[in-house]
């Protein structure tokens, strides 16, 4: 079983069976673990009874996880989220939940082992922002962004060049860029990479190739893509898919 929820700053997976040889990724990656306790180790440290942790982008670790659950995310470094658990964790490799969140946590996540909806899964995104203490940042959205994310979401398009979107929205191209990292709270190619990573899922979920799924989303060739994944999510590709479903949550 492999519960995939697609958000605008983070991949979520709800699954009971993950493994990672050791790897490093740019991506802030969250460990809960629902059932059973998963071999983790960050560096060269075996976490011992790894619960509840986050691991800091660029740093090498390694999971085996099976017969059991667990959900992980992998959380854009850059956003708001991603930028407060940087402070949070400061120069460490990793960051322990406390015992007692933790099982508030476990708590939290159990609806989402009931039904696979949008509404179990952001309820629980809340928790756990509450939780850690933190405040997502509420912000008015210029027209052209609103245009702009408009134009994403009934995107068929293969060129998702920054150039192309501000020459359709009759703006330069840096003033589009700072203009959306800004008010949404992400670079914004990065926003464009997990569009396009989001596409080739639902792509290859619907029956599609890797191959083609990869060229229609507008990846340079297969091995992008898969590089892509291996570097966002920090599992090979086809890992990522087996047993999946998936979901758009934002």
């Amino acid at each position: 079983m492999n519960y995939i929820y697609w958000d605008a700053m983070q991949i979520s997976m709800l699954t009971d069976d993950l493994g990672a040889s050791t790897h490093s990724h740019g991506m802030i990656q969250f460990f809960l673990a629902l059932h059973n306790i998963p071999d983790i180790k960050v560096g060269r440290e075996r976490i011992d009874n790894p619960v509840c942790l986050f691991v800091q982008k660029n740093v090498k670790h390694s999971v085996r996880f099976r017969d059991g659950l667990i959900f992980t995310s992998v959380i854009e470094p850059t956003s708001d989220m991603g930028a407060y658990l940087d402070h949070l964790m400061k120069d460490r490799e990793y960051y322990p939940v406390e015992d007692e969140i933790a099982k508030k946590l476990i708590d939290y996540a159990r609806p989402m082992t009931e039904s696979f909806d949008r509404e179990s899964y952001l309820r629980f995104l809340n928790q756990m922002y509450r939780c850690l203490g933190f405040q997502p940042v509420e912000r008015e959205l210029d027209e052209r962004i609103i245009e702009f994310l408009k134009k994403l979401e009934n995107c068929t398009c293969f060129d998702h060049s920054v150039d192309r979107f501000a020459e359709e929205l009759s703006i330069s191209t840096s003033r589009l860029s700072h203009l959306f990292s800004e008010q949404v709270g992400i670079p914004l190619k990065s926003y464009l990479t997990l569009h396009q990573l989001e596409n080739a899922y639902q792509d290859i979920l619907n029956g599609s190739s890797i191959t083609a799924a990869a060229m229609n989303a507008g990846f340079d060739s297969p091995s992008h893509f898969a590089a892509t994944v291996k570097r966002l999510m920090g599992l090979p590709t086809r890992r990522a898919l087996k047993d999946s479903r998936f979901l758009k949550v934002y």
